[in-house]
């Protein structure tokens, strides 16, 4: 039984014939909760899209559940950068959660009833019925965040990708999502989330792929999360360093209890 939620050979992307990733390599333990962390432009939202087909790679070969993943796009959910969504747009949250489901209801039929209560269902486990019928634009980035999220798990996923769901929220909203992705591992989900915040690193996630251009490294938290791993991902910059020491006292503690 392969037991890889996401593996990855020799991936290379390019723009204009310039690399944005490189040669990467990795593998996603089925189960896992599991980080992507780099510098800023290091090319982390560009590898989940190469990844997930949104853009084309120029080479390497990639495989979900050892599929490829055409085979089993049902199984991937995507929850996108705030950034890169048109939150101008004039569409409900409510309708924004029930685009999850067209992959069960199919595109240009009616939505039923069961889909429309699966989709409240979902926006008010992440605390925004009362909110189902704001335009997202109206929304906060916090709630914002809590709608895509519901959007993702309406599609009753294997593996969730999530793109930096933690940037520019509240620490309620924060709490939510990581009470969710706890939830979506218990009942045997992968989770996948390319991450900001160095310091929470050892703390939210089990297995943790370093990236800039390339992977530098990927494997399990304890082995990845390293002094000397983070000055080969990020050039050793002190103030970095400073950083992460709490962090890094933290794991060396859990290791040895």
């Amino acid at each position: 039984m392969n037991r890889s939620a996401l593996n990855v050979s020799h991936l290379t992307v390019c723009y204009e014939k310039k690399p944005a990733i490189w040669e990467a390599n990795l593998n996603i333990p089925q189960g896992s909760m599991a980080g992507i962390v780099g510098p800023n432009g290091a090319g982390k939202s560009t590898f989940l899209k190469a990844v997930l087909g949104i853009i084309p790679p120029t080479s390497g070969s990639v495989s979900f559940f050892g599929e490829p993943y055409k085979k089993v796009k049902k199984r991937v959910a995507y929850v996108p950068q705030r950034e890169s969504v048109d939150w101008d747009y004039p569409i409900s949250a409510r309708d924004v959660v029930l685009m999850g489901l067209y992959k069960k209801i199919g595109l240009c039929r009616w939505v039923g009833k069961q889909y429309k209560k699966q989709a409240e269902e979902a926006l008010d486990r992440l605390g925004m019925l009362p909110l189902a019928s704001r335009q997202i634009g109206e929304l906060s980035g916090g709630q914002q965040q809590r709608v895509f999220l519901a959007r993702a798990i309406v599609q009753d996923a294997d593996l969730y990708v999530m793109d930096e769901p933690f940037a520019g929220i509240d620490a309620t909203t924060e709490k939510v999502i990581l009470d969710l992705m706890h939830d979506l591992k218990k009942k045997g989900a992968t989770v996948l989330c390319v991450h900001h915040d160095l310091p929470t690193v050892a703390d939210y996630f089990d297995h943790l792929t370093l990236l800039n251009l390339t992977v530098v490294a990927n494997g399990k938290t304890e082995e990845v999360f390293t002094k000397e791993q983070l000055i080969k991902c990020y050039g050793g910059r002190l103030e970095l360093l400073t950083k992460l020491t709490d962090s890094l006292t933290k794991l060396e503690a859990l290791k040895s209890a």
